[in-house]
């Protein structure tokens, strides 16, 4: 067990330069956060450029988290003060755990996300009915988003991902690295009717207003490039983005159309921002990860963009031990 143990940490942590990384790995790091995560779902016009987006009901969560060598637990729960308004935009009822860990030498995203309850952003502007101020509900909309990501950071011995996203590590110099690996991604989402509205002028889908269901399920191979950029000596800016392709596997039910699968090209993409700055044991740190998958179905006016977006704001302390 122990030459395991010593074998699984080589693996995963990288031998670092000290004049670009310093490590805090035997460090107690607690934080209290709040953050949010939004699942879109977006239907596109082929011919035109007239776009539907639909989004959950957001709201903001508080909770307190713990990293310690490579472990680490947040718990959280919503604030309830601080939500938006239920007459305006519906309820949502969601359930999910979404992960992203980060060690040495890789990343790993993990998600698992379910939200029942949408509203058509900008109502006022697709249908007639709508007064402004008001979104059309759609609680029949639901969706469940599975999805799986393990990245390699080439350059690990000098470039650190967890100084960004979770404060165990701290970067002392400017560094960069070239990202790469897989991912398996799942995104499905199904109405009780069509997901375009009856009232939606009848230039616009001409031939897929009926879809009231749709997934994908893709294997990609990912590439990309992070770079981190510091500031005032203990500030840290770092931006990455990765795309993704592969192949997936589309599936489309309609009331006009019997069930569709097919295999054919898959694109995604994923992007992170993290802006950070320590003073002494205390670390301030804002987080964004967005990604989305892009397909287009067998209908030829149809395309439809899964996405998800995450944002976290937290303040840590550092904890010898």
């Amino acid at each position: 067990m122990a030459a395991f143990g010593k074998g699984g940490k080589d693996y995963f942590n990288a031998k670092k330069d000290s004049n670009y990384i310093e490590s805090y790995y035997n460090d107690l790091i607690v934080r209290i956060y709040s953050g949010e995560k939004n699942h879109s779902l977006e239907l596109d016009d082929l011919n035109s450029p007239y776009r539907l987006q639909y989004f959950p009901n957001g709201y903001f969560n508080m909770g307190v988290g713990v990293n310690y060598h490579d472990f680490g637990l947040s718990l959280a729960t919503k604030i309830p003060f601080i939500q938006n308004n239920e007459f305006q935009k519906g309820e949502t009822k969601r359930f999910g755990l979404q992960s992203y860990m980060y060690t040495d030498k890789f990343t790993v995203d993990l998600m698992t996300s379910f939200s029942k309850g949408y509203y058509l952003v900008n109502s006022f502007q697709q249908l007639k009915s709508n007064a402004k101020g008001m979104e059309y509900q759609r609680p029949d909309i639901a969706s469940s988003d599975i999805g799986l990501s393990i990245n390699y950071i080439f350059n690990n011995s000098r470039f650190s991902y967890k100084a960004a996203f979770s404060g165990t590590d701290r970067q002392l110099k400017n560094a960069g690295s070239f990202i790469g690996g897989g991912s398996i991604l799942s995104y499905r989402s199904k109405a009780d009717s069509a997901f375009v509205p009856s009232e939606i002028n009848k230039a616009h889908f001409t031939k897929s207003r009926d879809v009231y269901r749709s997934g994908v399920l893709a294997f990609n191979a990912n590439g990309g490039y992070a770079y981190s950029l510091i500031f005032l000596h203990n500030g840290n800016v770092t931006l990455s983005y990765i795309i993704g392709a592969g192949i997936q596997n589309d599936r489309i039910d309609g009331n006009s159309s019997s069930e569709l699968t097919n295999w054919r090209f898959s694109f995604n993409q994923t992007g992170r921002f993290g802006i950070g700055y320590w003073v002494k044991r205390y670390y301030a740190r804002i987080g964004i990860i967005h990604s989305s998958q892009y397909t287009s179905l067998k209908y030829n006016d149809l395309g439809i963009v899964n996405g998800t977006d995450f944002i976290q704001i937290s303040l840590a302390k550092r904890i010898s031990l």
